[in-house]
């Protein structure tokens, strides 16, 4: 059963914190299936002193959830309550009687309100509901245990119908916490009868299966019995659907605690474990740990106003929770039957929102006037110590989710930078997980794999192993972390094999692997047609270490460097004398070869906590791109003096990213000229070289006006990733759709060639630096649609060299007009598998 979100209970929420009110309603959103009208009046327009409620914010906040079903306000004290009152009497009669304050506390009543809201229920029920949030959190308490359970609720009372019941075993790890609770309220809720729950192995009252309050009041922990009872129409579907969720352990994987593996000498799997492949190639090496740890020492300073130390921390918290974010955002492209990956990051937002940390570190900062760094170290490590000391393996375990967490906020306040990882020699790199900041650090002559108990197939980390050519298994799990430091491993990171003491007949084998691998990365030929075409291969990369591995695996220069990697997880922007050095180096290996420098490309699943950004209900329809450069004119001249100091006896290119319109090019290249022109103004500036301009076609809008913007430019590059997902309308980042933003897609494939046809009109070139370059499948399309140029990740450049030179002229335009003609993604594949037969080693 689905309510439509017109028909539901619409919530308010009352603040005099915008921080606290946007933490209460994210951690509720997390907790349900359906979605709520929810709205928030907190704090004040004022910078200096943002604590406040504002009576018109308030009344605008009702009237944008406002339904016949009516709306329920929280509030926490003093004038939010006095707002509250006062924007009620501003609205019209006809609304007053469908509006009501709660007086529930705002933390656990909002979120119960929001989660019973979701759920289709009424106003009375919602407000029932959020009054007895207490109850369950005095409960888990051991408070007050005698208060007896209502659950006639809902429920049809003169149902005459017999009750049926079942008993069942809790088996999940955690037994049934706050999702699991999430869950079976909602299945509860889809059926009429009325459903009891009650905890026998701790003989419980019986509670209404339809509260999550009541039900997680219970404390169901793994290895209790329960017993569900149902009454009324369907009661016995409604035991089956309840009994399938708890059977298949709610829908979380079965956490499988291991101690330290045993260590075998015989050719037996059992010395191996397995994680997700992430980044191709074979790893034999010594295990080199980098553990997540909290700061050792944080200096304390005095605390003259502590309300603007809570709001400092606020804007700290928003922003780590951003960083998790991009990487809860980029795990929607993988497995979609496995989002156990997805669930630790989820966990981790969580950490960070959790009520009763807040609490602890709110009373140490405004009673104890510590700082907000020193009152927060104290309350993780407090919460450190009690997950260590719990007796279940699993809950101990958590321990080192919260030292991530903990010392990623930690470093984000005391504004230390990301630790280096140093390497003595050659060796494999285990981690919790690995940020792009330190990933852009390895070197792949000494980093020779890396294994990660948490991690993403398509996180930012992931994309830049790839780049650098070293392999890499992600997602292993907690026992990964208890290997010895020292010790020797070996990884496939085409299978995401792990080998731990391999015996000589498991290294044999793997050698013989990595050297059948290793021959496809000599020097290749130039990327030749049979018929003598010769099509450009550049190379996509972030750094110094990149460049000249692309080299090595045989581009011809640098289709795109990707700079945004320069201004993530740093507290401050990069200076014009780091992004002057990076640049330099990059065009001192490269030469007089091709380099094209994508100026910053952020918004979306990328933000920075020194540019401010407001929060977008739809990011990918944002102010990302060359929007957010014209919005930060001063970032954007700096980068641009940057790379044209740089210039000078290089063949520098300048892109900008997701233009949409000629004006939009316009004002970039003014910025341009001006930078120009005050360089040039120096004695000691040598000149800029003979840069050409070009823009990234990423979205519809430029392919349609490409004429009119080939007249502005010298040259395109197609990102096909981008444009895959707004050709197709599907959100690369949403699991339920990411599948349809396929390149492969004929109205993707129109859109380059619509692009290709008007660059080639105004005789400029076009290039292609998205995924779809490096598919075998795409290159014959990509070339018979008359593509220029190729720009991949290095380790894809062999391959997509041996593919090119199996195609001719003739053969590829056939293909790509027959493409154009099919019905979809899947029918294109298949027809280029049937077409040709592409050897690729």
């Amino acid at each position: 059963m689905t309510v439509s979100s017109e028909s539901k209970v619409g919530i308010v929420l009352v603040s005099h914190s915008a921080k606290l009110a946007e933490a209460v309603a994210e951690l509720a959103k997390q907790m349900t299936q359906e979605r709520v009208p929810i709205a928030i009046a907190a704090g004040i327009d004022d910078p200096e002193n943002p604590f406040g409620t504002d009576v018109l914010k308030v009344q605008e906040a009702i009237e944008s959830v406002y339904t016949d079903a009516g709306v329920v306000i929280f509030m926490d004290l003093g004038s939010a309550i006095m707002s509250a009152e006062m924007a009620i009497e501003l609205l019209p009669l006809a609304q007053k009687n469908h509006i009501k304050i709660c007086p529930a506390p705002l933390i656990e009543g909002a979120i119960a309100a929001i989660i019973q809201a979701s759920l289709g229920a009424n106003i009375q029920q919602v407000i029932a509901e959020a009054n007895g949030a207490l109850m369950a959190k005095s409960s888990q308490l051991n408070v007050d245990e005698a208060i007896p359970i209502n659950i006639e609720n809902t429920q049809n009372k003169d149902d005459e119908t017999p009750s049926e019941k079942i008993k069942i075993t809790v088996k999940n790890s955690q037994g049934i916490h706050a999702r699991p609770a999430a869950k079976l309220v909602a299945i509860a809720n889809n059926f009429s009868a009325k459903i009891s729950l009650q905890n026998l192995t701790k003989n419980s009252h019986i509670v209404n299966a339809k509260s999550i309050n009541q039900v997680m009041k219970l404390a169901v922990k793994k290895g209790d019995e329960i017993e569900i009872q149902a009454t009324g129409h369907k009661g016995v579907d409604a035991l089956k659907a309840i009994q399938e969720l708890i059977t298949n352990n709610f829908d979380e994987a079965e956490v499988i605690v291991k101690k330290t593996p045993k260590i075998l000498t015989t050719p037996d799997t059992n010395n191996k474990l397995v994680g997700t492949p992430a980044s191709p190639g074979i790893a034999i090496g010594n295990v080199v740990r980098d553990r997540a740890e909290i700061l050792e020492e944080v200096e304390d300073y005095p605390v003259e106003n502590s309300e603007v130390e809570w709001e400092y921390l606020q804007l700290i918290l928003q922003t780590a929770k951003q960083e998790i974010q991009r990487i809860i955002d980029s795990l929607s492209e993988q497995n979609k039957s496995d989002n156990n990956q997805a669930d630790i990051f989820q966990a981790h937002q969580l950490y960070i929102e959790d009520p009763t940390l807040l609490e602890q570190v709110h009373q140490l900062i405004f009673a104890q006037n510590c700082c907000a760094a020193v009152a927060w170290k104290t309350a993780i490590e407090e919460m450190i110590t009690t997950y260590q000391q719990l007796e279940d393996p699993y809950l101990q375990a958590r321990a080192i989710d919260i030292k991530d967490v903990g010392g990623r906020v930690l470093q984000l306040l005391t504004g230390t930078s990301r630790r280096t990882l140093n390497f003595s020699q050659p060796s494999i790199l285990v981690a919790p997980d690995l940020t792009p900041s330190q990933a852009t650090q390895l070197q792949p002559n000494l980093v020779l794999g890396i294994c990660t108990s948490a991690g993403s197939v398509t996180a930012h980390s992931t994309l830049i192993a790839n780049m650098l050519g070293i392999p890499m298994v992600v997602g292993v799990g907690g026992q990964l972390l208890s290997l010895t430091p020292g010790s020797q491993i070996a990884l496939d990171g085409e299978t995401g094999e792990i080998w731990l003491e391999p015996n000589q007949a498991q290294l044999q084998e793997l050698q013989a692997k990595q050297a059948g691998t290793s021959s496809t990365f000599q020097q290749p030929q130039e990327a030749i047609t049979q018929d003598g075409k010769k099509i450009p291969l550049m190379a996509n990369i972030l750094g110094v270490a990149d460049t000249k591995l692309a080299l090595e695996r045989g581009a011809e220069g640098v289709g795109l460097l990707r700079t945004e990697f320069l201004y993530l997880e740093r507290n401050t922007a990069p200076t014009e004398a780091e992004e002057y050095e990076t640049y330099r180096g990059v065009a001192e290996i490269l030469g007089t070869r091709p380099l094209t420098i994508r100026t910053l490309d952020i918004g979306g699943d990328k933000v920075l906590p020194y540019i401010k950004q407001e929060s977008e209900a739809n990011p990918v329809l944002g102010c990302r791109g060359i929007r957010e450069s014209l919005d930060t004119p001063e970032i954007l001249r700096s980068q641009l003096r940057a790379i044209l100091q740089v210039s000078h006896g290089h063949n520098i290119k300048v892109m900008f990213p997701m233009v949409t319109s000629v004006q939009e090019v316009r004002a970039a290249r003014e910025i341009l000229t001006e930078v120009e022109d005050s360089l040039l103004e120096l004695p000691s500036f040598p000149g800029v070289g003979n840069i050409k301009v070009g823009i990234m076609i990423e979205v519809p809008a430029a392919a349609m006006m490409a004429d009119q913007l080939a007249q502005e430019v010298d040259f395109f590059s197609i990102g096909t990733n981008d444009l895959s997902q707004y050709v197709m309308a599907a959100d690369r980042t949403n699991s339920k759709v990411a599948h349809l933003a396929d390149g492969f897609e004929p109205a993707v494939l129109r859109m380059i060639q619509q692009t290709v046809i008007a660059a080639h009109q105004a005789s400029i070139s076009v290039s292609v630096c998205g995924q779809l370059a490096s598919s075998p499948l795409a290159v014959p399309i990509l070339l018979g649609l008359g593509v220029d140029e190729l720009s991949v990740a290095p380790p894809a450049i062999s391959m997509v060299k041996k593919v090119i030179s199996q195609l001719n002229g003739s053969q590829v335009e056939a293909i790509a007009r027959d493409v154009l003609q099919l019905d979809g993604a899947k029918s294109v594949k298949e027809y280029i598998v049937g077409q040709l037969g592409l050897v690729i080693v």
